[in-house]
Formats: C-alpha cells, structure tokens, sequence
C-alpha cells in the first residue's frame, strides 16, 4: 500500500505532537513511564523538535529533567550534547546577565533610587530551580514614576539609551544591535535591553514596591517583590502574552511548579488573594493561566485558589482556552492571531477595543527598527543593517498574510463554537 506525500506529513505531526506531549510529561510523570515513551523516537524526531524546545524555553529545563530522572540515554547523543553545550553557554550568559543587575542596583541604591527587580530574574526557586536553566533576554526594574529621570540618567552610565516607549514601560538598549538566532539563542549578546517599569505613588496606600522584600537571587541581595506579589505579577504576565501574539511553554511550566510548591501554604494563598483583589483584573488573570496550566499538567490547584479565581473567567474565554491553548503551545514556529478572538470576548461591546483589534489584525505602520546604528559606522555596516531590518519586516509581512487568513477561517469555526455559550 502506498502511503502519499500528505498522509506522511500528518504522520510526522502526529509524532511531533505525541513528542512535545512527551516533554510536557517528563516533568510530572515517573521516569519508568517517560523512558517507554521516549524510547518511540528517533534522531530525526529530536532534530525537528530543537526548533520547538529552543523558542519555547523549555530545551535546558528538559535537560535537566533528563538528569534528574537518570534518562540521558533515552535520547540520541548529539542531541544531548547540543543541549549540553547550549546550558554551559547559558550559565555564562546567565553569570553576566546578574553581574549587570548588580551593578545597577548598585547605582540606584547610591542615589537613593527606590526599586525591585522584576519577573523572570526574581522568579523563587519553586519555579526555577536554577537560573542557568532559564534563557532571559533582559532585566526588569519597577521604580517610582517620580524618580524616572534619575533612573535614565543612571542607565545612560552604562551605555543605555532609551529605545521606546510603550505606556508605563520604558525599554533602553546598549551595546552593538543585533538580532537572536539559534545559533547565539544561550550565549552573551553584545546588545543589551532593559525594562523600566514606573509606578506612581498612591496617597495612603500600600503598593508593590512598597511591599518589596530584600531577597537573596543568586547569592547577591536585591530588592524584589514580596512573594504573593510575585505570583499575581507572574499569573497577570502569562494571561497579558496569552492575549497577545505568543505564549512561551516555560511559563506555563514555571507557573506550575511555582502553585504546585505552594499549594499548602494557606497563608500564601490568602495573601495573594487579598492582592488580586485590588490589582485590575488579576483575579481574572491568574484563574485564566491556571485554566491553561490544568489542559497541560492535569488538575493541580489547591482550592485556597481556585475558589476565587476560576469563577472570575467568563465561559467564553473558558471555550477560548480548552480550544485553542494547546495549540499554541506546542506549535511548530511561535506567533498566532488568535488572540484576537479572546480579546474580542474580554470586551465584546468596546468600540474602541474593536479599532484596536482591527489594527492589530491589518497594522498599517511599519514594525520597528530592530537594529541601531553604531558609532562611526562604515557602509558595510548601514548595508548590514538595512538587510537585517528588510528581512524583519518581511518575516512581519508574511506573518500577517498568513496568520490573517488563518483568522478569518477560525473565526467562522469560532463563531459556531460560541453559539450556546453564555456569556
């Protein structure tokens, strides 16, 4: 019988999937179960899948689950060694990456500069056992918006110039631009981003940097928000990607391991609730990325959480969930149009959401310049910069394309799917 070109592709994808399935289990199945399933795939398996695991962050954390479960052996040798290779170039990246926080903190510290470090550098050992293991692209400050020119100026010591501006966020970058590839995904980059994140003060009121704890992160002090701080800031930070273009695997695994480490501590959970309770929509929130969690790690969440999170998510975005959240996860390439339908159900009658939506369905601004010009810069350089830039926006351009028609045909299916639902 002879099998056609697509039978043979749905075949392969079949597998790919059984494949990152494999991966999501390794971190919560016992290793007798994992060693039978890896033993179904073959190197090519693993070549195809190194795309996946690098983009989604889970590659080094899968590593170290092959370590911890003594299952090395379970996958091809080269295969093992890349990831090997990319975990040594990752702690060095990792290394510099804390050596520049120290440094700055140092600064605002001698300026009296009040602020925490912020997201993934901060994140407890509950949900990343080693920082090594984690690929971060930048650092986070949340500062005072008063003391926002000082901060500025402090970075412009460092090199940093401001590179935009979005709401609240202020993003400086220094060093030579460049862009990422799985070639130099791990290792120390020559440009270097941070985020500043202004808070105002409210008059009699506790906020989060008020709250701020000083924590030890890799052997060094910094500020950092207080546990239940964190936890509502990393739920919040999943649903905000979850409506945006791409929802990275790893922090789905890393909001998992952080619940399952706490899922006794009753006292946590009644504080994180008090917290949620008076930042915007974070109920909502954080009981969307437990919803997302559960379709991947099965039902994990003490009911100190759930009673007041889960009811918080409307059905609709419930029916967006259990449809579409896999999907994204385990995709082949990252990026997708679909949030627009969930943020279509966040606020179904807003006609200022639905321009919104209709822009970022069909942009009709150029995407922005991810390359700067250097001091001095030759003609060589501008040509290099100018076929960086041309390749990006084309990659833009066929996203779009495709992703736009993509959306079109789901929102028919979509449609049919929601008809019943309450709202």
């Amino acid at each position: 019988m002879n099998i056609g070109p697509i039978q043979i592709e749905r075949q392969q994808q079949a597998r790919m999937l059984r494949l990152k399935e494999t991966v999501f289990a390794s971190f919560h199945e016992p290793a007798s179960s994992i060693r039978a399933r890896l033993g179904e795939f073959s190197a090519s398996n693993w070549e195809r899948a190194k795309y996946w695991l690098d983009v989604s962050g889970l590659a080094l954390y899968f590593l170290d689950q092959l370590i911890v479960l003594n299952l090395e052996s379970c996958v091809p040798a080269d295969f093992l060694n890349r990831l090997q290779k990319n975990l040594a170039d990752n702690s060095e990246r990792t290394e510099d990456l804390f050596c520049e926080a120290a440094a700055l903190a140092s600064v605002l510290e001698d300026q009296k500069i009040e602020f925490a470090l912020l997201k993934g550098i901060t994140l407890p050992p509950e949900s990343v056992h080693a920082f090594a293991l984690r690929n971060q692209m930048d650092l986070d400050f949340l500062v005072r918006e008063s003391d926002g020119d000082l901060v500025r100026n402090c970075l412009a010591k460092f090199g940093y110039s401001l590179h935009a501006v979005s709401g609240s966020t202020w993003e400086f970058k220094a060093g030579q631009s460049g862009t990422s590839t799985l070639k130099n995904l791990y290792q120390v980059r020559p440009e270097r981003s941070i985020e500043v994140h202004l808070i105002a003060k409210v008059k009699k009121k506790s906020d989060r940097l008020e709250r701020a704890q000083r924590r030890l992160i890799a052997g060094q002090p910094f500020p950092a928000l207080s546990p239940a701080d964190l936890f509502v800031q990393q739920g919040r930070h999943l649903f905000k990607h979850m409506c945006g273009e791409y929802t990275r695997a790893s922090w789905v695994l890393e909001y998992w391991r952080h619940v399952c480490a706490r899922r006794n501590d009753v006292e946590f959970w009644r504080e994180v609730e008090l917290i949620a309770a008076k930042e915007p929509e974070a109920d909502l929130a954080i009981g969307a990325a437990t919803l997302m969690t559960s379709l991947v790690f099965g039902p994990f969440a003490p009911r100190e959480l759930l009673k007041w999170s889960m009811d918080r998510v409307p059905p609709a975005v419930c029916l967006w969930i259990q449809l579409y959240a896999k999907r994204l996860l385990f995709a082949d390439k990252p990026g997708s149009k679909l949030y627009l339908l969930l943020l279509k159900e966040l606020n179904p009658h807003s006609e200022a959401d639905s321009r919104v939506r209709r822009k970022l369905l069909f942009p009709t601004h150029c995407p922005p310049q991810i390359t700067r010009p250097e001091r001095n810069e030759d003609l060589a350089g501008w040509l290099r910069r100018q076929r960086t830039q041309a390749r990006f926006v084309m990659q833009r351009l066929h996203f779009h394309a495709a992703e736009g028609a993509g959306l079109a045909v789901e929102s028919l299916r979509w449609q049919r799917r929601l008809t019943g639902v309450s709202q």
